[in-house]
């Protein structure tokens, strides 16, 4: 059995970030690779989330990559739970542009912060969720210092670009990355604030 890496089992008890939606409550918690790994295999190996995720295949594999990525400084990840659950609904990695290839396809601003979302499969489905899931992630990420947050949806990802804008990405220009074709969006924190 692998260790327990290191903080792990004190990240299974850190709530970041609590927010109240008018139905229900979602929390924000530090990805623990004990507690979300079983949970994420399962996810980025359903056929919803191969095609864009691109993350599927063996739990070691899985595992390897968030470790990586946790002791990287390249960035985090945040996991989203519903009314105190204590099963996820949802994951947000979040990343410094500068350190990744879509640093190469815009002009990127000091405190700029990317991010990917997944949403787990909807056991029992909530009315806009994932709008909520997506709110709760970048009022987090905005309390917590970033200016700015960067979207590169999968073009062809149509749920993913309606989302982008529903919440008030704002549109740039389609881009070219190694593993898709994307579109680029910004939100900016000023825009956020007014908005929501």
């Amino acid at each position: 059995m692998r260790p327990i890496a290191p903080m792990d089992e004190l990240k299974r008890k850190i709530v970041l970030h609590v927010q109240q939606f008018p139905n229900y409550t979602l929390e924000v918690r530090p990805l623990s690779l004990t507690r979300d790994i079983p949970v994420l295999h399962k996810w980025v190996n359903m056929e919803y989330a191969k095609t864009f995720w691109q993350m599927d295949g063996s739990y070691k594999k899985l595992y390897h990559h968030y470790e990586q990525f946790l002791a990287s400084g390249l960035g985090d990840s945040l996991m989203f739970f519903y009314q105190g659950n204590p099963m996820p609904v949802a994951q947000m990695d979040f990343y410094n542009p500068k350190l990744d290839e879509v640093g190469d396809k815009y002009e990127v601003q000091e405190d700029d912060i990317g991010v990917h979302l997944l949403m787990g499969p909807p056991i029992n489905p909530v009315q806009g969720l994932t709008t909520h899931v997506m709110l709760c992630g970048i009022s987090y990420l905005f309390i917590s210092g970033a200016k700015r947050i960067i979207g590169e949806p999968d073009a062809s990802n149509i749920n993913a670009n309606e989302l982008v804008k529903r919440v008030g990405f704002q549109f740039v220009k389609p881009i070219t990355l190694s593993y898709k074709t994307a579109n680029l969006y910004f939100l900016e924190k000023t825009e956020f604030l007014k908005r929501w």
